[in-house]
């Protein structure tokens, strides 16, 4: 028999503590129709409809799955009950009672998180885990359907939401394929996304969780590590690395993780492994800061596994070391992947969510610039409106004895130097005016370095043209020169050898050793009776000093 537990749970499924029954019907007595509800009041309201709702321990196989999925999704920083950024926990008419009647031209099938926790709890609802995760799923498709009119129009509340939707969607189809993999379908069917890029709707197939796995890998394996210095702490990204290692040398799993940490090969394990790798060798490069991208670090960790089952495959199922190394092997890889798809997940929501937190800042921020520079525009305008009223001329009578006009006397003002200053107005709005002339001006500097960018790149691109194309032809001049040196000396020894061969050889075929002729300076020095010429040396004669002529006065 299945025990039931009437709105108890030992584990609060994320919506807070729940008030009596009591203090929330006097404050929904006291409370106008058109009056918003608070949150944990209409959570405990939507908690209260329900009679049955049944303990975590009590729930069968695949609902336990679901229950698991649901409360990892539930601690998304988005929607945690703790600080909720955005509210999909109860229904939209309920919190917003001024669009209940545009929600519900738009919405025909509304869903909120906290009534599919409570149809999966009380049981006999659900009927698979396709169910549930649709139902899930339809939160977020409805929030998409309902803002997407105010996102096109640019309205800042609307943006937000439909971006943060469009991402929890895909978000919650990652998740229920990883949580709910026991239960999938051994099925290669896909669904299509929309002309929007989104799936609704998805099937718990294998195929599906193999398309979701292709988009986090396009997000994560090529994503740039953020980089500390050596010794400093590690960033979030290399954080979400270091888990990744931690993962394998939990202490259940020493028996087959100490094939792998340190690198104890065999000497003829170079023969068959061009690349060895090692835990340890994964760990120090990590720690030296010497990957660039996650992806680095997947590929080397699935290296470790892989090395080891190509080395160990012909000892495999025996009871000898590479034996039991092959077995290690096949189970700490299935483990890393396991790892590895949670790291996906964990990295693609964060990634995906810190863009759509910058767009919705940026978002704000253009909003807040809009409402401040009409804020001042307005002030501007009473302000010049109420100088105007200030300074027009007025006349007062007085009646004394007889009626006379007195106009109002101007002061005076002192003049310091000796020529006009002129006055202006410091109440007269010029400050809105310069602050547009500076919004002006930035802007022409900004086309100014535009072109002058530009300028730059041309100029740059025609002098690597130009200095290339000397070097290539450097290049080409000093290939020709060796080619022709080349030539020119197997010319001189082909000319050498058939001088030798021509000028040595006698009429009777014998070799005579002619000698060369001497040079002219060699003839005249074994000449007989040539005269010697003296080469006299003298000292350099000292030039003389010219003496200075005398000043003439």
């Amino acid at each position: 028999s299945i025990l039931y537990c009437r709105r108890k749970s030992p584990k609060p499924s994320g919506s807070g503590k729940r008030a009596p029954a009591s203090r929330n019907n006097a404050a929904a007595a006291r409370r106008r129709p058109d009056e918003p509800v608070p949150l944990h009041v209409a959570i405990a309201q939507i908690k209260e409809s329900f009679s049955v709702r049944r303990q975590y321990k009590m729930l069968e196989s695949w609902e336990g799955a679901c229950s698991r999925f649901f409360r990892e999704l539930m601690r998304h920083q988005w929607i945690s009950a703790a600080k909720p950024k955005f509210i999909f926990h109860v229904p939209v008419p309920v919190l917003f009672p001024a669009i209940k009647e545009a929600y519900e031209k738009k919405i025909k099938n509304p869903m909120d998180l906290t009534t599919a926790e409570c149809k999966l709890l009380s049981g006999g609802i659900y009927t698979n885990p396709k169910n549930f995760v649709s139902d899930v799923a339809l939160v977020f498709a409805n929030a998409i359907t309902f803002n997407r009119a105010g996102h096109d129009e640019g309205e800042p509340l609307s943006c937000a939401y439909f971006d943060a939707s469009r991402h929890l969607l895909r978000y919650t189809r990652w998740l229920s394929l990883e949580y709910l993999n026991p239960y999938l379908t051994d099925s290669d069917h896909t669904d299509p996304p929309t002309d929007e890029g989104l799936v609704t709707t998805w099937g718990l197939t294998k195929g599906n969780k193999n398309l979701a796995r292709e988009e986090m890998n396009e997000i994560v394996m090529k994503l740039l590590i953020d980089k500390s210095e050596e010794g400093d702490r590690y960033t979030w990204m290399e954080g979400e690395c270091e888990k990744l290692l931690k993962s394998l040398r939990h202490q259940s799993d020493l028996k087959y993780m100490h094939f792998f940490i340190q690198p104890n090969y065999p000497a003829d394990y170079t023969a068959y492994i061009a690349k060895p790798m090692d835990w340890e060798r994964v760990q120090q490069t990590l720690q030296t800061r010497s990957y660039d991208t996650i992806g680095d670090v997947v590929d080397d960790l699935r290296l470790i596994f892989s090395n080891a089952l190509k080395y160990n495959l012909r000892a495999q199922g025996t009871e000898t070391v590479s034996g039991r190394a092959y077995d290690a092997a096949v189970y700490m890889s299935t483990k890393l992947e396991v790892a590895i798809d949670k790291m996906l997940i964990s990295v693609s929501e964060r990634v995906e969510r810190e863009k759509i937190d910058r767009l919705t800042a940026e978002r704000e921020l253009e909003a807040a610039e809009r409402a401040e520079e009409e804020r001042l525009r307005t002030a501007w305008q009473k302000e010049k409106e109420q100088s105007r009223s200030n300074t027009e001329v007025k006349t007062r009578v007085e009646t004394i004895e007889t009626v006379r006009v007195i106009q109002p006397r101007r002061r005076h003002r002192q003049r310091e130097v000796d020529f006009d200053v002129p006055f202006f107005d410091e109440d007269d709005g010029h400050h809105e005016q310069s602050q547009m002339e500076a919004l002006r001006q930035q802007k022409l500097v900004y086309d100014k370095q535009q072109k002058d960018r530009l300028i730059m790149q041309k100029m740059t691109h025609d002098l690597g043209i130009r200095i290339y194309s000397k070097m290539a032809q450097r290049a080409q001049a000093i290939a020709w020169a060796k080619k022709v040196a080349t030539k020119k000396v197997a010319e001189q020894e082909l000319a050498m050898k058939s001088s030798q061969n021509d000028g040595n050889i006698n009429g009777f075929g014998a070799r005579t050793n002619v000698a060369p002729k001497p040079s002219n300076v060699s003839a005249q020095i074994d000449k007989e009776g040539r005269e010697q010429v003296k080469l006299c040396i003298s000292k350099p004669k000292k030039p003389k000093r010219r003496r200075k002529p005398l000043l003439e006065f």
